[in-house]
């Protein structure tokens, strides 16, 4: 019997990136028998958008677009795009980011490995500067708890952590731990969290190098530059010194500049970031990085003036009953920003 997937994207005001995407599906074998498109974009994109669906879409025996009432982010869509095709019966579902592509017969390379692992992870390059790898180095747990790049020691190997672009899951895998979350998550963090979730599970998570996708160089976009919980600056820590710290819990900055980036597409990944570490960390690394947090914090504080301690110290102890007690004090993660920030 053939072994049946479906890709699934979220389409986000870019319909030349969409077309790209969906173009370079159609070199990868013919296992790939369905197409989902979950579509966050504002009015002014949807009717071309919709335009590019058909003209990509006539080559699967199934197909489903869908137009989001609001944006409901990668992870709100994903979460979609993993039900329907979960619900319809495909071996595996193919999730792959609008602002990448797939290399010629990546598919086929991942089934290679079907028998292997229940998450089979592609290798990722830059898709301006493909000699650029960015998964040659994984991302595992250190003994804190911090996640941290290691660098491979096969072609294909277990793994603890991926990025969704490219990767293959299986049915198995939705039949047991379901799909990404959409209430504590909106873009990114939604597969790290799917990742924290499938290991106690006992699902294989697998690298497999000899396939290969195509991604824009996140390291240089400055999507969080104006958090209200801005991320922890490294630049300063020697690599040595980073590999072995615990988590940093980050800081709630000052209204002054929060004003301009209380928007849900901007805050919501810090946040989740916290609900991601409350809940991925044990009680022990947990206290540790809340201890480690508060020495950053006091130490940043008394020469940024932007940090708001009060509220970061409140961000904090939230976390930390929550952990302490197994129990996420909000229903979401849009509810403890506004909880924080107000």
């Amino acid at each position: 019997m053939t072994v049946q997937v479906c890709a699934a994207t979220v389409a986000y005001n870019d319909p030349k990136e969409l077309a790209r995407l969906l173009s370079s599906l159609t070199n990868q074998g013919p296992a790939l028998s369905g197409l989902i498109v979950i579509d966050n974009s504002d009015q002014t994109y949807l009717a071309e958008n919709k335009r590019v669906f058909d003209t990509h879409s006539k080559q699967y025996p199934f197909t489903y677009y869908h137009q989001t009432k609001n944006n409901v982010g990668s992870a709100g869509g994903f979460h979609v795009g993993m039900k329907v095709a979960h619900e319809n019966g495909f071996d595996w579902l193919w999730p792959v980011d609008q602002d990448g592509v797939a290399s010629d017969l990546c598919l086929p390379e991942l089934l290679k490995h079907a028998d292997d692992g229940d998450i089979l992870c592609p290798k990722k390059v830059d898709i301006d500067r493909p000699w650029v790898v960015f998964t040659r180095e994984r991302l595992k747990k250190n003994f804190f708890g911090h996640l941290r790049p290691v660098r491979l020691s096969a072609d294909m190997c277990r793994i603890d952590a991926f990025g969704t672009h490219g990767v293959l899951i299986s049915k198995k895998v939705m039949d047991s731990i379901g799909y990404y979350d959409a209430c504590h998550f909106f873009v990114g963090l939604e597969d790290y969290d799917y990742a924290r979730r499938a290991l106690p599970a006992k699902i294989a998570i697998i690298a497999v190098d000899a396939a290969e996708v195509r991604h824009p160089d996140l390291r240089r976009k400055k999507a969080l530059q104006e958090s209200p919980l801005r991320p922890r600056d490294e630049s300063k820590l020697s690599a040595a010194i980073g590999k072995l710290r615990p988590e940093h819990l980050g800081y709630v900055i000052r209204p002054s500049r929060g004003k301009q980036c209380c928007s849900k597409n901007r805050y919501l990944l810090t946040f989740s970031w916290l609900y991601f570490v409350t809940e991925s960390l044990s009680r022990w690394q947990f206290a540790i990085a809340f201890l480690y947090s508060l020495c950053v914090l006091f130490i940043k504080s008394a020469t940024e003036n932007e940090i708001c301690v009060k509220k970061t110290l409140d961000a904090y102890v939230k976390c930390l009953v929550s952990n302490l007690t197994d129990e996420w004090p909000h229903g979401c993660v849009e509810e403890f920003c506004r909880c924080i920030l107000e």
